[in-house]
């Protein structure tokens, strides 16, 4: 017989009992299943979450006016700056905290309950204020955007977001859970990667992808609070004159500030000149390629495109600008998935700030990569995507940047994790936030940049005088086995981890999954476009989110996995698929990798691209399993990789189960000992042996 503590706990994931007609009455049937849910209730979803947490300024606490509410709840604060709220644990709506004070700059930090980590405590780091002064501006900047393709005419099976007769009022839906954070910024930019047009548009140039989007995108934009759009990039031009101007006349008519694009070099080059509050800012952005094909997409003498920039070029124009004109350059350069710029880049953007450029912002990547800060002026190599319909796993996770500066110099950065889910920017939660501020406190130089938290962000300032970002954590693990989280141990995704306390070996590694939990699905309204669902098998996303799996009697198995491949994985490294799986009779589950090879198209590598079993298990017990199979990821030849299962019925009867916390860990470190003096780690994992 389940005990509360048995639902309580273990029945986080319910599965209900297998069906048998044979041996089981319709009373009980019925019954239990209802007794079931009715102690689940009592025990786990009438369970309070409670939060808490602090407000301060930078350096002290703020002496009045300070305000706390949550959805627009007041909260009461005490003196101190400390205040508490509770939700309910079944609740998965995420909150909007919002923080002001007189003097101060808004803060907003968005909590879910996957935020709290069950047995770590539910106090989240304390949220620091900006203080207002004179000459202080809080500038935003975020990643590509666009509108088209599949946001209109999506893959088989998703749901429609943008209606091409009338895309306005579904283009605001889109922006609208990241509209309050944009709205806090004095002036946010965003990198607009393609053309407007509300017309069709001939002639596009001879390369492979091209695209426009319907104009509405731009008064979309404005709407969420964006000020300003970088064109030099590589799909401005993808329409030639006609879609450069159709874009022109659309910003200007909007009063959207631009640069980067021009019916010629000299035109495409100027920067946008803005005075933000009484400060002058100068906006330059380029594209760092011409493109192999005729005509390519950078303006020349008498042609139209995108601005061209290379160390000369850049480095010229921002000498240009006069003293006392904040100078912030964008370039659009860098390989497609890369964690890292190249050194062809990264020489570009020193120059750049040798030049005189106050703030250098990366975009093309698609991906979040880190930030430098050099002389104090931030380097920002890659912000990955704001709105864009890139269905690759990685490059939904990214983030906003929230620059405050003093004038010319750098006060501090902020960044605000986000979470392109289903193609919707949206704030980032639970373990997506956690992978994001990992990830970027990996890439970040440590030496020039210190990091800290202000809640759930990510802090960075100039490291001064001699001052390294103090990022070591020392974790002790005293007779612990198996794979375990960092994250539900109480590790900072800010920090690096040395190991204590273990007489074993241990090694480190990275989630690249980042969505095991499941607790994403359906957040914001999104739909969910991670996971392949038929008829058995479903993603839950009501109560406690799992995944489903049903296989009727008769039937011999039941498949699922990741809907398409991801691009960013590293060749040959030692890698492990986990998870928890509970069954309701005996059953073996199979993991697959699939790859795709790069002579593949798309559609051919999920067809026909080779499936490779990494492990399998039987399961003789009803109830809750643990699995976990290692392999190598490929060493050659692949362009993209994606994890698949079948669960086979070794009953007859039909079965039911689900899958909870998978993880497709990569790891970091080879097998260490405590004694090894191995040097810190970012991680999100460590398995023991």
């Amino acid at each position: 017989m389940l005990s509360r503590h048995d639902l309580a706990a273990g029945a986080k994931r319910p599965v209900t009992a297998r069906r048998n007609a044979e041996q089981t009455s319709q009373l009980t049937r019925f019954l239990l299943p209802a007794l079931a849910m009715l102690i689940f209730l009592d025990c786990a979803f009438a369970e309070r979450l409670l939060i808490e947490g602090r407000v301060t300024g930078e350096s002290a606490a703020i002496e009045s006016g300070l305000t706390v509410a949550v959805d627009g709840e007041r909260l009461e604060v005490d003196s101190r700056g400390n205040f508490s709220f509770d939700f309910a644990r079944s609740s998965s709506r995420p909150l909007l905290i919002r923080a002001s004070a007189d003097g101060y700059y808004t803060a907003l930090q968005t909590v879910h309950r996957s935020d709290v980590v069950d047995g770590i405590g539910s106090r989240i780091p304390t949220i620091e204020l900006v203080r207002k002064k004179p000459g202080r501006r809080l500038l935003m900047f975020a990643g590509d955007t666009m509108l088209t393709r599949r946001y209109a005419e999506p893959r088989d099976g998703e749901p429609v977001l943008v209606d091409r007769d009338d895309p306005l009022g579904d283009a605001k839906a889109l922006l609208q859970h990241i509209k309050p954070y944009v709205e806090l910024a004095e002036f946010a930019s965003v990198n607009l990667e393609t053309p407007l047009s509300a017309t069709p548009l001939e002639e596009p140039l001879p390369k492979s992808v091209t695209f426009y989007s319907p104009p509405a995108l731009a008064e979309a934009l404005q709407w969420a609070g964006v000020d300003y759009v970088a064109l030099g990039n590589n799909h401005i031009f993808d329409f030639q004159r006609a879609g450069m101007e159709s874009t022109f006349t659309e910003l200007d008519r909007l009063g959207l500030h631009y640069s980067g694009g021009g019916h010629d070099d000299e035109s495409a080059r100027k920067p946008a000149l803005v005075s933000i509050g009484d400060t002058p800012h100068a906006f330059l952005s380029y594209v760092g390629w011409r493109g192999t094909f005729s005509p390519n997409q950078v303006a020349e003498t008498g042609k139209g495109g995108a601005a061209f920039g290379d160390e000369e070029v850049i480095a010229s124009d921002v000498a240009r600008v006069p003293d006392g004109v904040v100078s912030v350059v964008q370039l659009h350069a860098g390989l497609e998935y890369a964690a890292t710029p190249s050194l062809s880049e990264k020489t570009v953007f020193h120059r750049a700030v040798e030049a005189g450029a106050d703030i250098v912002i990366g975009h093309h990547p698609h991906v979040l990569q880190g930030f430098e800060i050099v002389d104090d002026r931030l380097i920002a190599y890659s912000l990955g995507n704001f709105l864009f319909d890139q269905y690759i796993y990685s490059t939904q996770l990214s983030a906003l940047l929230f620059v405050f500066m003093d004038g010319e110099s750098l006060h501090r950065a902020e960044v605000v994790p986000m979470h392109v889910n289903g193609y919707v920017p949206t704030p980032a939660t639970g373990e997506f936030r956690y992978a994001i501020l990992n990830r970027l406190a990996t890439l970040t130089d440590s030496g020039t940049v210190c990091t800290k938290a202000s809640g759930l962000h990510l802090v960075m300032e100039s490291c001064r005088d001699g001052q390294v970002s103090a990022t070591a954590q020392t974790m002790r693990f005293d007779e612990a086995s198996g794979l375990l989280s960092l994250r539900a141990k109480g590790a900072s995704p800010l920090s690096s981890v040395t190991v204590d306390g273990t007489n074993g070996h241990y090694r480190l590694g990275v989630d690249i999954l980042s969505r095991g939990e499941f607790e994403h699905v359906g957040l914001f309204g999104t739909d969910d476009r991670t996971w392949i669902e038929n008829a058995q098998v479903k993603v839950i996303d009501s109560g406690a989110p799992h995944m489903a799996i049903t296989i009727e009697p008769g039937e011999e198995a039941a498949s699922g996995g990741l809907k398409v491949f991801d691009r960013v994985f590293t060749p040959s490294n030692p890698t492990t698929v986990a998870g928890r799986i509970r069954v309701d009779g005996k059953s073996r589950l199979r993991f697959y990798l699939q790859r795709r090879r790069i002579e593949e198209s798309f559609s051919e590598g999920l067809a026909v691209g080779p499936l490779t079993e990494i492990g399998s298990a039987v399961f003789s017990q009803d109830g809750w399993h643990n699995f976990s199979f290692d392999y190598a990821q490929p060493r050659l030849a692949t362009k993209g990789v994606r994890v698949l299962f079948t669960l086979e019925d070794l009953t007859g009867d039909g079965i039911e189960a689900s899958i909870d916390d998978l993880v497709w860990i990569e790891w970091r470190t080879p097998w260490l000992r405590p004694d090894d003096g191995a040097n810190p780690v970012h991680a999100t994992h460590i398995q023991f042996r």
